[in-house]
This record gives C-alpha cells, structure tokens and sequence, in this order.
C-alpha cells in the first residue's frame, strides 16, 4: 500500500512538473513575439514624426518661427554661466544679467566675477556727468547707448552711476548720471567718442 502510495506521488509531481514547464515555454514564446514584433512599429513612429514643416497649417508654420526668434531673447534672461538659472542683476560694465552666485555687490554697483577686478585692480576717473529729469530721459537713454557701444565695438569698459543733490531753494531732488573709465583710457574715449558725447551735453 504504501509502494502504491508513493507511486502516484511520484506520477502526481511528474504531471504537475510537466504542466509548469508547458506553460513557462509558452509564456516564453509570447514574449519572444512580441519583442521580434516591437522593431516594426518603430519605423512607423519615427514615420510619424518625420513630418515635414511645408505640411503645417500657415499660422502653425509662423507660430514657429516665432518661437525660434523668441530663443535668442530667452537666453539674454538667463545667466550666461549658468543656463538655468535665471538672471537677477545686470553687470554695471558688461550690461549682461548675472545669478545671484556669479555677480558680487562692490560700493552701490554690481559687477560680475569677471569684471570686478577689473574695478578694483585699476583707478577710475569721471569722464562726463549729465543732469537728468523724468521730462526729459532722452539724455540718459542715449548715454547708456554711447557706453554699450563703447564697451561692445571698442571694447573699453565704462561704467555709469546714479549720483542725487538735494536741491533746497526749489525743493527737490537732481539726479545725474556719471560716466566713468579707467584715467589710462579716459583721453582715447575722448578723441574716439566725442561726437557722441558732445551730442550728450
């Protein structure tokens, strides 16, 4: 009785090893199948989205060209060092914005980290001031153009600061804008931009 007992054990296991492995095989096989079937669909999604530009709708197609003029106007927002890290300070020389970890404070200006030893390595001297006025800012607008200009075609770093005097008999505040340069390159502004400067005063 008991030869008879583990006789059909033995053929139970026998059956329920044989029904695993039927299944692990087919299992297998659908798998394989789909993997080997994966690599068509790919070219039908590249296909897809492989669209050329001549089939958007017109306003689509400007809509993207748009865009693309909008990239260069983005990245001015965006710290030149760091690309995603949006700007916060401008430069008082270089005119670009900076994060926060790449310009540094130096008296009531900014300069970024390659610019400030530039201000503090070499001596700086006044080169003109204008008064300015809300009624009249077309000075100080042309002013900051002279000196990006400068600073871009000539490559001769300027900086400009806001100075204020109380004025007590009218009682009010004036404000000036001071254009310095570093004493050495003071007199070449002077010869190379005085068309500019004189049309400032």
């Amino acid at each position: 009785m008991a030869l008879v007992l583990i006789v059909l054990t033995l053929l139970l296991l026998a059956v329920i090893v044989g029904v695993l492995t039927l299944l692990i095989y087919k299992m297998s096989k659908t798998q394989g199948a789909q993997v080997n079937s994966a690599p068509p669909s790919e070219p039908q999604a590249s296909k897809e989205a492989d669209v050329s530009k001549s089939e958007f709708h017109p306003a689509i197609l400007e809509r993207m060209k748009d865009m693309e003029r909008l990239k260069p106007k983005r990245a001015d927002l965006f710290c030149p060092n760091h690309s995603e890290e949006p700007g916060e300070t401008v430069c008082a020389i270089c005119d670009k914005l900076f994060c926060r970890s790449c310009i540094k404070p130096f008296k009531t200006m900014h300069f970024c980290k390659e610019h400030l030893p530039l201000i503090m390595k070499y001596d700086w001297d006044e080169v003109l001031t204008l008064k300015t006025s809300t009624q009249d800012p077309e000075q100080g607008v042309r002013l900051f153009e002279a000196k990006k200009d400068i600073f871009q075609n000539e490559d001769i770093p300027t900086y400009v600061e806001t100075h204020y005097k109380i004025n007590v008999d009218q009682d009010y505040i004036e404000t000036y804008l001071v254009l310095y340069a570093q004493k050495e390159s003071i007199e070449i502004i002077r010869e190379k931009f005085l068309s500019k400067i004189n049309s400032l005063q």
